[in-house]
């Protein structure tokens, strides 16, 4: 299981299985299958940095990942969200 995040973050599985993260329903990051294995694409990121793209064993280890990576920059991703949808920024808990 993924670990906790601000209740502006949530998780959808699309019907092709894939694990989708979208903080104020801006998609962030996914964990989909690629050649037998799993991965983590990182949608939302600074431009000036390439996005990340990580190899996982499983959807879960890959959602833990997604969970652990977007905690640690959720004011930045909500700077970003904001910018996108041209509004004020928007914090979360």
């Amino acid at each position: 299981m993924p670990s906790k995040l601000p209740d502006c973050f949530h998780w959808v599985e699309d019907e092709a299985g894939r694990q989708r993260l979208f903080l104020h329903n801006i998609e962030v990051l996914e964990v989909r299958q690629q050649r037998g294995g799993w991965v983590v694409q990182v949608h939302l990121n600074d431009s000036q940095l390439p996005a990340p793209m990580v190899a996982v064993r499983s959807p879960a280890a890959g959602m833990r990942w997604g969970a652990r990576w977007s905690k640690l920059r959720a004011p930045q991703l909500a700077a970003l969200v904001a910018g996108r949808r041209h509004e004020p920024r928007q914090t979360c808990p």
